[in-house]
């Protein structure tokens, strides 16, 4: 896969983290407790004025920034809490494997952990925050889906743990230090727009998200929604399903949208799986006419957008994701650095069949830096 990333250098995936200095896999499946904090003697500077919760910026060492060179007074453990359950998260991965690289050089550490479950859901984080905070680890990335996972963060905060969140942020305020990804309800916007132009401002379409649940999936299909209100009203946009960020629902959800609606104009996927759709439309023939918009460089997807079955697809850079929040954790414990904003945001570039070779050059390739 020759997905470009802004990165100096290429590297494959690491598939465990924790394994490069334990020999295993830390566990996420601990009983909750309430104490267990990390010990103050990690931190070797004071932090400056934390930026407030919702100011937003897109800084520009986005994923490659480093850490500081000072060690730490006693080795740091970061737990970093993702998922598993689609391509996405491959290269949020490698981007965590790649902090744990630049970590373990100071004596440190990141672990990659998947809670039990693989869902965005706050229940499956909040006891891995949960675990976690038994473990001893000193701070905590972690996806945040919904609202319910606030009183786990403030918990561990409270217990003297740094938290920072990543890819999906509940709009609830907390009492983390920064979130990493995207401006879910933009790229909603710019979807929107994406599709109304595509379909030249007409037609029927249909949506097809992750789980209702996720507050990061439901802000791509508000901002959708509200865009085609707004501006394109010959449109009509029909009742969103659910995928579950699978592959193979999207797939059945798509030929059953296509069967309902012979006059179908096109498909908004709002999360993962897009190419599941993408196969039945380009199965049902109608690949090009039935116009697709969806998000992130999976090498499935970009195969579609390069057929021009896909017409557009938007982009998160996943590999900040999971390198920057370890990263930035260890410099606000030891080197007191705060992040610029609240609020990190990822750059979302938009690719289509015309300029894919700048993104992608086809799958089964070693990653190369991007633009």
């Amino acid at each position: 896969m020759k997905v470009h990333r802004l990165i100096a250098v290429s590297m494959g995936l690491t598939l465990i983290l924790g394994a490069c200095s334990s020999g295993s896999s830390p566990s996420a499946s601990a009983p909750a407790a309430s104490v267990a904090p990390g010990s103050p003697a990690a931190s070797t500077a004071p932090a400056a004025s934390a930026p407030a919760f919702d100011s937003a910026c897109t800084p520009p060492d986005e994923a490659t920034v480093t850490p500081v060179t000072t060690k730490a007074a006693k080795p740091l453990k970061i737990a970093v809490l993702g998922l598993e359950n689609n391509p996405f998260w491959i290269p949020v991965k490698e981007g965590a494997a790649k902090a744990n690289t630049e970590l373990q050089a100071l004596g440190s550490k990141a672990d990659w952990i998947v809670p039990a479950g693989d869902t965005h859901g706050s229940v499956n984080f909040g006891t891995a925050i949960d675990a976690a905070v038994v473990q001893q680890y000193d701070a905590i990335a972690t996806i945040a889906g919904d609202a319910g996972i606030v009183p786990f963060i403030n918990k561990a905060v409270a217990a003297g743990i740094k938290v920072a969140t990543f890819n999906s942020e509940t709009s609830t305020a907390n009492d983390r230090s920064f979130f990493v990804g995207a401006d879910l309800y933009k790229q909603g916007q710019a979807a929107g727009k994406a599709m109304g132009d595509a379909v030249g401002g007409k037609g029927k379409v249909a949506i097809i998200t992750g789980l209702f649940s996720v507050e990061a999936h439901e802000l791509r299909r508000k901002g959708f929604e509200d865009t085609i209100k707004a501006s394109y009203p010959g449109i009509t946009v029909l009742p969103a399903v659910e995928n579950k960020d699978q592959a193979d629902a999207a797939y059945s959800e798509a030929q059953a949208f296509m069967t309902a609606n012979p006059d179908l104009a096109g498909i908004y996927v709002t999360a993962g799986g897009p190419f599941g759709a993408a196969k039945a439309v380009d199965e049902a023939g109608k690949g090009g006419t039935i116009k697709i918009v969806s998000f992130d460089f999976v090498d499935e997807t970009m195969a579609y957008v390069q057929k021009g079955v896909i017409t557009g697809t938007i982009g998160q850079d996943p590999y900040a994701q999971g390198h920057d929040p370890a990263i930035r954790l260890y410099n606000l414990i030891v080197g007191g650095a705060q992040p610029p904003c609240g609020r990190l945001l990822t750059k979302s570039d938009f690719v289509t069949k015309d300029n894919i070779s700048s993104f992608w050059t086809g799958p089964a390739a070693s990653p190369s830096p991007s633009k």
